[in-house]
């Protein structure tokens, strides 16, 4: 594929999230079952979904890339310092970039998130992301309750109030 081509399919890929970004509404997961998430973090450590049982879980798919992405990440670091000391993750999945790569950009714009890679896109595949960046909420009892195509600010309005909705229910027991 040539680079106009590539490029030209990327911006495509990105604009199917952005442009729903002013009017990105958190929607119902349904019954679907959750994917699996096992993917190394920056610092080659593994991070496994199912480890997470007991938090809520934000899932963000995103690339070094994708400007909404970048414009994002800052709420998602604000709300991560909103809700420290409670049972609630942020994981930042890279949407099929070098560690390398990823490493120094994190380094350089100074975030804090964690952030995991998807170099081969099993996992954004596996989860529906069709375009960035793509968001889950996922419960503490391990089950994606909302998705979000498009960027918002999840530290204030409606996406603070649904992790917050959901830090108030209560896990279920044997699970």
């Amino acid at each position: 594929m040539g680079r106009a081509l590539r490029i030209t399919a990327m911006t495509a890929f990105v604009l199917a999230g952005s442009t729903l970004a002013g009017s990105a509404e958190l929607k119902p997961w349904g019954a679907k079952p959750t994917p699996p998430l096992v993917r190394l973090d920056l610092s080659g450590n593994s991070v496994d979904l199912k480890a997470l049982r007991g938090r809520v879980v934000l899932v963000n798919f995103w690339a070094t890339w994708c400007e909404p992405c970048r414009d994002e990440m800052p709420s998602l670091a604000r709300l991560q310092d909103k809700l420290k000391g409670r049972p609630f993750e942020v994981l930042a999945v890279n949407f099929g970039e070098s560690g390398t790569k990823v490493s120094d950009f994190v380094r350089k714009e100074g975030w804090t998130v964690p952030i995991l890679l998807d170099p081969d896109k099993t996992t954004a595949g596996a989860w529906g992301a069709k375009g960035l960046p793509m968001t889950f909420l996922v419960d503490a009892n391990g089950k994606v309750r909302y998705s979000v195509f498009g960027e918002r600010d999840w530290s204030e309005g409606e996406s603070l109030h649904a992790v917050e909705k959901l830090l108030a229910e209560k896990p279920r027991a044997g699970r």
